[in-house]
């Protein structure tokens, strides 16, 4: 038998600490997971460029049926000011994603001068990089929901007809 709503919503808050880079909140419909994997400036000797990556996991619970299910969405936004022997470009990209996530991320690189905001807060120097799970925020709360007796919604065309 699974726990309350009220009762596996509080079970994933009390998996917050400051330890960790993402913080979970309280919504209507169950809990929202936010992570800031990559908030990056750096130098290089012929410009500059940021990048800035934010992923949110919303974890959906339905009472009714005892399940939970996953929406994640992610934004990368990276800009750049380059000079070269054709003058001086700027650059801006942004990208979003919604959906269902599996991925792992390692970014590290060098530069004259590289501001960094991670784990450890703000560092000033000559490295930049980030690494980035999702299975570090989604595993903790699966494996909460499904000690609290909540299972993962059955989804697809087999899923709702044979219940696999």
């Amino acid at each position: 038998m699974a726990t309350t709503f009220h009762e596996a919503q509080a079970s994933i808050l009390a998996l917050n600490d400051d330890e960790l880079p993402f913080v979970f909140e309280p919504t209507d419909a169950g809990v929202v997971g936010r992570w800031n994997y990559a908030n990056q400036k750096w130098a290089a000797v012929l410009g500059a460029q940021s990048i800035d990556a934010d992923y949110t996991l919303w974890v959906l619970l339905d009472e009714a049926n005892g399940t939970f299910s996953f929406d994640e969405r992610e934004t990368v936004e990276r800009s750049g000011l380059s000079a070269g022997g054709d003058g001086i470009g700027l650059s801006y990209e942004r990208s979003t994603f919604r959906g269902h996530k599996k991925s792992y991320s390692f970014n590290l690189g060098a530069a004259i001068l590289a501001k960094v905001t991670d784990r450890q807060g703000d560092h000033v120097g000559q490295t930049y990089g980030y690494t980035f799970d999702t299975d570090e925020i989604k595993q903790p709360v699966i494996d909460t929901l499904e000690a609290a007796g909540w299972e993962p919604r059955r989804k697809g065309l087999f899923g709702k007809l044979f219940g696999a």
